[in-house]
């Protein structure tokens, strides 16, 4: 019995304190992230019931319309300027929705930009100021900033200085990829912020997996475990908070679960993907818009008091517009004649029976739409019935509301797009509802069913987010029977704002200038690159360094290369003086241990060995890797550094994130994005700033003339993207017009004349003790005194000196690679003195065309991962 415990509790295994921290850090975030997200939400509808009382007071008094105006405006513009001003004493990096850069973060951006993106101070400015705005009268909602405050929690919870190490050790390979640990702690914040946001556990997760670049099983995990417990969290101190009468604020629209029963007319598919298509255009019309008013900004807005110069005047253009707007209101009688409730439906409104109209029980639709909080607008457009808001007045709201929302997105404010864009969609749905009525073809039961569509179509052409904003719809209004029309409508307006531009979310990545990968990666396979063409060639020496080098050369590199986080170290070539002579590549160097070098050893020194310090590579490819894989490869993996190495060791060139943007910039990107930026800013240096946005031939333009000239080729590049797919024989084979893989005759003569078998690639001829096993000699020297080599790193030097010292060490392990290029020698960690000479070999003349015979003596077996052996090209 004793023995059966103890072999029991050998059994047992105990998890690491990392793995046992990972998880309780996972929890504590989901905590933390939904009492925040409720506190928020309290200030918020604290601020929204204090601001519709004041506006209620001010809107209703039978006084001048001017004084009216003047308190109007005042209060709305002393909380936009209190919302700039805390920004500005604590944390600027708190403007903006966020969500952009958080994309870019885990796509693995490294930017000045996060410096203080992920910080207290920031976090607290966002929760703040994002109140503040929101009760401003502004266009915008706290759902973006939100999600970036869970992600600053994620991170700063996760910062301590042990944690900051494990997470670096489980990176695997510090210098070739980035932190994928702590990205994975963001993506989680950002799903735990949306769940809070949108009450969507489901939806925050989708919606953290439609961001991530890289995603897996663990992390998918992870993230519904937080989900989880951010929902329950959430709805445990909305219960507590209600059963104690302390959330009445809470009635002022901003945690308020909607319940809403729709009708399934599936006979109306016509019209809902006529309407998916309309907002589908005008989402990207949307991003067109705000993308050069963003582009104008940048000019006039360089200092911090332009910035809140700017955000004063919208917020006074914005008053302006929306005090004087219900003058064309209509008058709408009440469905009670009681004051409390003038229209049905679970959203109880101030309807301002008085303003603008002298009849009882009359209430003005335009003003309901105006003073309201942005919550309860969302739900009158959802629940509203028929005729309770007239076509004119909707169009009217819809058309301002539309070019504020353009103006206000990407001002100095912590403003996010999801509630502009269930308003602006909901009208749009709505206005399309209500001519379907007129024509007697929709039910008039069918309003807010429609509206629920429009405000999805112009999510899915203005964020391109399919699968996350159909399931955060479906959960915010829990109506799962919406579902399937949901992700009609989602996937039909993405495609159709995909016809014009990317994302909202791509186009202000692109106006920060973050290097992000992947843009445009859906076009990759029609160009046919491989690394060859996109790599940074190792011509001449540039920024790569030798395994020995004198510290003035190492100063040198990092004052001449100030950009580079890493530097590609290789042995040193066999003539160094020959341009085109190219050492074997050994691994990467960070910018941070090349500095510790020079450091420690002083700019004077004639030799300083690096090998102690590199960083052998994880994953090399051939220059005939195609791009789409390189991109599969960086991305699922992280990798900042992909080396490019030929079959018999030396260094073509480097692929980075710089060279991947670059070429998405210049080759692939069909809307040519960053050059249409660079215009638009040339042309407002200029003066010519509506001229700028070229209305008669942009890229909207050129897209109807394309759709209109040929439709059904139109339709082929939308339903085929991928228009010519890649053939094994051009991708895998080595080329036969490359000389550097051919084999000469003559060595192939030589090995057969001199009874070598020319099928045989590796000869290894190792001495051995006694005892059978390889005899070791002592390690040799570096040129420092140390031992040369330390965990799997090499020196290599004159071949002849490295066979005379291991012959008098007494090492006997000689291994003759004959696989072309040049004969060196290899000193072990092992301290076993291995020589290799390489001899070029061939093939048989039948295989000169590059294919090979694909048997296990040839070289040039295609890697086709178990597909038959293509037939060559067609």
């Amino acid at each position: 019995m004793a023995h059966a415990i103890q072999l029991n509790v050998k059994r047992l295994q105990i998890p690491r304190l990392y793995t046992l921290l990972r998880w309780l850090f996972l929890i504590v975030i989901a905590i933390s992230t939904a009492l925040v997200g409720f506190l928020q939400s309290m200030l918020v509808s604290s601020l929204y019931g204090l601001r519709s009382q004041f506006i209620f007071s001010i809107v209703l008094l039978n006084e001048n319309v001017f004084v009216k105006f003047l308190q109007y405006t005042a209060f709305n513009l002393l909380l936009a300027f209190l919302c700039c001003f805390f920004m500005w004493i604590i944390s600027p990096a708190a403007s903006g929705s966020g969500i952009p850069d958080v994309k870019a973060y885990l796509n693995g951006v490294e930017s000045p930009i996060f410096k203080n993106f992920f910080t207290l101070k920031t976090f607290v400015a966002k929760v703040i100021s994002s109140a503040l705005a929101v009760s401003s009268s502004l266009v915008m909602g706290k759902e973006g900033p939100m999600l970036h405050a869970g992600s600053i929690l994620a991170v700063v919870l996760g910062s301590n200085k042990w944690m900051q190490q494990q997470m670096e050790v489980a990176a695997h390979w510090g210098t070739y990829t980035y932190n994928k640990e702590q990205r994975d702690l963001v993506a989680i914040g950002a799903a735990c912020g949306v769940t809070t946001a949108f009450k969507a556990p489901v939806g925050g997760v989708l919606f953290a997996m439609e961001m991530s670049t890289r995603w897996g099983k663990e992390i998918m995990w992870r993230c519904f475990l937080a989900c989880a417990i951010t929902i329950v969290v959430v709805r445990e101190a909305v219960n507590i908070c209600s059963t104690h009468g302390h959330c009445k604020s809470l009635q002022w629209g901003s945690l308020i679960w909607f319940k809403l029963q729709f009708p399934t007319p599936y006979e109306q598919i016509w019209a809902i993907i006529l309407l998916a298509v309309v907002g589908g255009y005008l989402g990207c019309l949307y991003i067109s818009f705000n993308t050069w008013v963003c582009v104008v900004r940048k000019k006039w807005t360089k200092f911090m008091w332009a910035r809140i110069a700017e955000v004063c005047a919208i917020s006074v253009a914005t008053s302006t517009l929306f005090f004087f707007m219900p003058v064309a209101g209509r008058c709408k009688s009440c469905d009670s004649k009681t004051d409390v409730v003038c229209l049905t439906g679970g959203a109880q409104f101030r309807t301002f029976q008085g303003f603008h109209c002298h009849t009882d029980h009359h209430y003005n639709d335009l003003a309901t739409l105006v003073f309201n909080p942005q919550g309860y607008v969302t739900q009158a457009l959802f629940q509203g019935h028929s005729g309770a808001f007239s076509f004119t007045s909707m169009l009217l709201y819809g058309v301002i509301y539309w070019l504020m929302a353009g103006i206000t997105y990407g001002a100095f404010i912590p403003s996010g797009l999801f509630t502009p864009s269930l308003i602006f969609g909901g009208l749009l749905g709505r206005m399309w509802a209500e001519a379907l009525v007129a024509m007697h073809v929709a039910d008039v039961n069918a309003v807010g069913f429609y509206a629920l569509l429009g405000a999805a179509s112009f999510l899915g052409g203005l964020m391109r987010m399919s699968a996350a904003q159909a399931l955060i719809l479906m959960e915010m209004t829990q109506s799962p029977a919406m579902l399937p029309f949901l992700m009609l409508v989602l996937v039909i307006s993405k495609n159709v704002g995909d016809c014009f531009n990317y994302g909202v979310f791509e186009h202000q990545m692109m106006l920060k200038n973050l290097a992000f990968v992947g843009l445009a990666e859906n076009n990759s396979k029609k160009f046919h690159i491989n690394a060859s063409d996109i790599m940074k060639r190792n011509d001449g020496k540039g920024d790569t360094l030798y395994t020995v080098e004198p510290g003035c050369v190492l100063a040198e590199a990092l004052d001449t290369f100030r950009d580079s986080a890493a530097f590609p170290v290789t042995t040193i070539p066999p003539d160094p003086e020959d341009k085109n002579s190219k050492g074997n590549f050994v691994g990467m160097i960070s910018r941070r241990n090349v500095a510790q070098l020079v450091d420690d050893y002083g700019v004077d020194a004639d030799a300083i060995d690096l090998t102690s310090k590199v960083e052998v590579a994880p994953i090399l490819i051939p220059p005939n890797m195609p791009l789409p894989f390189i991109y599969r490869i960086v991305n699922a993996e992280g990798f900042n550094y992909v080396p490019v190495i030929r079959w018999n060791g030396p260094l073509e060139g480097m692929v980075s994130r710089a060279e991947l943007v670059e070429v998405q910039n210049a080759q692939l990107d069909q809307f040519h994005l960053k050059e249409q930026i660079e215009k638009m800013a040339h042309e407002i240096d200029q003066g010519k700033i509506i001229g700028s946005m070229h209305l008669d031939n942009n890229i909207h333009a050129q897209a109807f003339k394309h759709i209109f000239s040929n439709p059904v080729a139109a339709v082929r590049e939308v339903l085929d993207k991928d228009d010519k797919p890649m053939e094994v024989a051009d991708t895998f084979y080595l080329a036969a017009d490359d000389k550097s893989y051919s084999s000469r005759p003559s060595d192939v003569a030589r090995l057969h004349s001199s009874g070598h078998d020319a099928s045989l690639r590796m000869r290894s001829r190792m001495s051995l003790d006694p005892l059978g096993r390889a005899a070791a000699g002592p390690p040799s020297k570096s040129v420092n005194g140390e031992d040369s080599v330390a965990k799997g790193h090499t020196t290599q030097g004159d071949n002849n000196s490295y066979r005379r010292d291991a012959a008098d060490s007494g090492a006997g392990s000689f291994t003759d690679i004959e696989m072309g290029g040049n004969t060196s020698g290899v000193t072990t960690d092992a301290g076993i003195g291995v020589a290799t000479g390489v001899h070029q070999v061939g093939g048989t003349g039948d295989d000169r065309d590059g294919r090979g015979d694909g048997g296990a003596n040839d070289e040039r077996t295609p890697l086709t991962g178990g597909l038959p052996k293509s037939s060559g090209n067609k």
